[in-house]
């Protein structure tokens, strides 16, 4: 079970994913949206819309996981809201409590995984890049843009904001 688990890992770790988004939550969210199980080629790939309580059957009945439903928000807030964030995945723009509210993969997400393990995986994803900024950039940029440059006695500090780092 384990083997098509890593492959994903792999994946997200190609695509420039930040660790906690290679966890095994984030695999099963993405194998569960193409529709990979065990014995699935990745050139096999699907692309339905489904809910995460549709992830969560997934992961527990092809990857023996055990997940409850009540585990919804956590596959929300650790993949899903960040697979977004990295273009790999686009909702149904409905309202977030909707029964109606679903995922896929975008179709360039789509392409890219069909491709997964072949001669054209990484040139599928050096383009994938050109137009995406990696997730892992992303968020660094944004923790960079949020520290202080403080000089003092000709020493260069970054202090990030916050009450704890006020000037008195």
């Amino acid at each position: 079970m384990v083997d098509k688990i890593n492959e994903a890992r792999e994946l997200l770790k190609m695509l420039g994913m930040p660790k906690a988004q290679q966890a095994d939550i984030c695999c099963y969210v993405l194998l569960a949206m193409a529709g990979i199980k065990q014995d699935t080629l990745w050139k096999d790939a699907g692309n339905e819309w489904i809910r995460i309580h549709d992830i969560i059957q997934f992961a527990n009945t092809y990857y023996g996981s055990t997940y409850a439903e009540n585990s919804r928000e956590t596959f929300r807030k650790q993949a899903l809201h960040h697979f977004r964030n990295a273009a790999l995945v686009e909702d149904n723009g409905k309202a977030t409590n909707s029964p109606n509210y679903r995922y896929r993969l975008t179709e360039e997400t789509l392409q890219m995984i069909r491709v997964f393990q072949t001669s054209d995986w990484k040139k599928s994803v050096s383009r994938f890049l050109k137009y995406h900024e990696k997730l892992v950039d992303m968020y660094a940029s944004k923790k960079k843009m949020t520290m202080m440059p403080v000089r003092i006695n000709g020493a260069d500090f970054q202090f990030s904001t916050g009450k704890h780092n006020e000037l008195q």
